[in-house]
């Protein structure tokens, strides 16, 4: 939910305008090989998200569900885990719901090239139904196993993966937590290799605090979230014996004014510590620098980021960091509402942001469009980071007051020209029309490329496939981390050196919205044959130095002891 959902609510806010006219953008290289096909019931994802809706105009209808991308069973296969809502108690259609959880098994490439997904929620003990929202991948006991925590209205889940089957533990983990959980973040905030949890918690809503809001004053209406008080989001510390303790307090986290939807973490000024951005609905942004001893500090109003140029809050959803000028500081996207423009933020050195969303080229572009997934890769391997965003209204009739607006939404894949400047690159399958939600890539099928999963809400989940099929245009890296780090490298920093070109790339525990993508990172190569050299910055701060790595490879690198060739699973 954003600011406003329709005509009569709008009108108490002005359209946003998109700032200075901005230069033409230069015309983007030819983007001929450049397409992504819809493949998801071809592969065997049959996934339909349920938003409950039956005409209460319930708030969490309009929201939608995430992803995660996962091997659960350690066979070098990135799986897929959906999450997604449920009908409302009553309801005859609940009888047919099986679960609200759905994983997928990645089988491996089919004589197509194609990969090939087998429904195993089952099996893998997942089968549950509640009004789910999103989730994170963490190992969190360091056990070598992806662990799920899981967000939903009224409580949240904590799935242990016990070697390919997952137990609920979230009680005896004490990270249950309560209200209405949105995003989540797995991080090691204060540098003791055990990661951490922040939770992201949306408004104060339920169905026995659920307001009559109306347009017509007959005919109920979606409320926005200005009606509704706000709720504090949580940090969780790992203890290390499989529990965590609720530091948000001690943290100096604690914010009863957020209506939190999305978080991303990134080590904006380079001090090795991980800091937070949490993007919040019609309440100011948080950038949470992390200060060392275990606090954090809001400097989102002094950085740029809490409000827009005029100081009022955006309808914010998600949000990802990315390195878009090539190792000269980090770009911070945020998906919001439909005629704000999408913020783009820029930093040198993580003390002041340039909002470049204007002359970058997506501002003006998606004016109209409500973005709630978003994420920075490489899609055309050019070396450059391309920006994706998910779009899709809230209100099913907006087009009836707001003619200009739509409630399905086309995606959009803006491809990075140079200089932080978009072009957008939308044609083929991702021309279609949805109302998207959590949006994460992945390589699926093994060639190099990434692909894109969408969750659309109230829908059928979309794979777009890159055929770009160059499997030596990039360097794909996973890093291991020892006793000193956590498991999964959450919040190493790999910077690839490739001739004068540098790319650097951050190991993400949750970003986009409600979702989580894959860990293994990928370095397009623009052109070229190798990586000259790959410098590593592990989260507990040892640095290490590999040499070369040629196009089309896939490398291990576990802490302290230099690179390996990955396994090649089947395909």
């Amino acid at each position: 939910m954003a600011a406003a959902l329709l005509a009569g609510a709008m009108a108490c806010r002005r359209p946003e305008k998109p700032g200075a006219a901005a230069p033409p953008p230069a015309k983007p290289t030819p983007a001929a090989a450049l397409r992504f096909d819809e493949k998801a019931q071809a592969i065997g994802i049959d996934f339909v998200h349920i938003n409950g809706a039956r005409g209460q105009k319930w708030m969490p209808e309009t929201m939608g569900g995430g992803v995660a991308v996962l091997d659960y069973d350690g066979d070098g296969r990135p799986d897929l885990l959906f999450v997604s809502g449920a009908w409302w108690p009553g309801d005859p259609r609940a009888a047919s719901q099986k679960s609200s959880l759905a994983l997928y098994h990645n089988e491996g490439n089919g004589p197509d090239g194609l990969p090939r997904f087998r429904d195993a929620t089952r099996e893998a003990g997942l089968r549950r139904t509640f009004q789910g929202m999103g989730a994170a991948v963490g190992d969190y006991d360091n056990d070598g196993r992806p662990d799920v925590y899981v967000t939903a209205v009224g409580r949240n889940f904590l799935f242990h993966n016990a070697g390919g089957r997952f137990e609920e533990v979230s009680g005896k983990a004490r990270v249950r937590d309560s209200g209405w959980g949105t995003s989540a973040v797995w991080l090691d905030y204060d540098g003791d290799g055990l990661l951490d949890l922040f939770v992201c918690r949306y408004v104060d809503w339920s169905p026995k605090t659920d307001l009559f809001c109306t347009l017509d004053g007959k005919t109920k209406s979606y409320c926005t979230p200005e009606r509704y008080p706000g709720t504090s989001s949580h940090l969780y510390r790992n203890l290390g014996n499989g529990c965590f303790e609720d530091v948000t307090r001690k943290a100096g986290l604690w914010n009863v004014n957020q209506k939190a939807l999305g978080a991303a973490a990134w080590d904006v000024n380079g001090d090795g510590r991980p800091d937070l951005f949490v993007s919040n609905d019609t309440a100011p942004n948080n950038l949470y620098r992390n200060r060392g001893d275990g606090t954090f500090e809001d400097v989102a109003v002094e950085a740029g980021v809490a409000v827009d140029e005029a100081g009022r809050s955006r309808g914010s959803m998600g949000a990802a960091w990315g390195d878009t000028r090539n190792g000269k500081g980090a770009t911070l996207a945020v998906g919001n509402f439909s005629n704000e423009l999408k913020s783009l933020y820029w930093t040198e050195t993580g003390d002041v942001f340039l909002d470049e969303s204007p002359r970058s080229g997506v501002g003006s572009s998606s004016l109209l469009s409500l973005t709630f997934g978003l994420f920075f890769f490489d899609a055309d391997l050019d070396g450059r980071l391309d920006l994706f965003l998910a779009n899709g209204h809230v209100e099913p009739s907006v087009q009836e007051v707001q003619k200009t607006v739509t409630y399905r939404q086309a995606p959009v894949l803006y491809r990075n020209l140079g200089d932080n400047r978009f072009a957008a690159a939308t044609g083929g399958d991702l021309a279609t029309p949805i109302v998207g939600r959590g949006a994460v890539y992945a390589d699926l099928d093994g060639d190099g490329d990434l692909d894109i999963v969408v969750v659309e809400n109230g829908g059928p989940a979309r794979v777009f496939v890159n055929r770009l099929d160059r499997p030596d245009e990039s360097v794909r890296v996973r890093l291991v981390g020892t006793d000193r780090s956590n498991r999964d490298a959450i919040g190493a920093r790999v910077t690839a050196r490739i001739g004068s070109r540098s790319l650097t790339s951050q190991v993400s525990g949750g970003e986009s919205y409600l979702s989580a993508p894959e860990k293994t990172l990928t370095f397009g190569l623009g052109g070229a044959r190798r990586i000259d050299s790959l410098e590593i910055r592990w989260p507990d701060g040892r640095r290490e130095t590999l040499g070369t790595l040629a196009g089309g490879t896939l490398r291990t690198v576990t802490e302290g002891s230099g690179a390996a060739p990955a396994p090649s699973p089947p395909r």
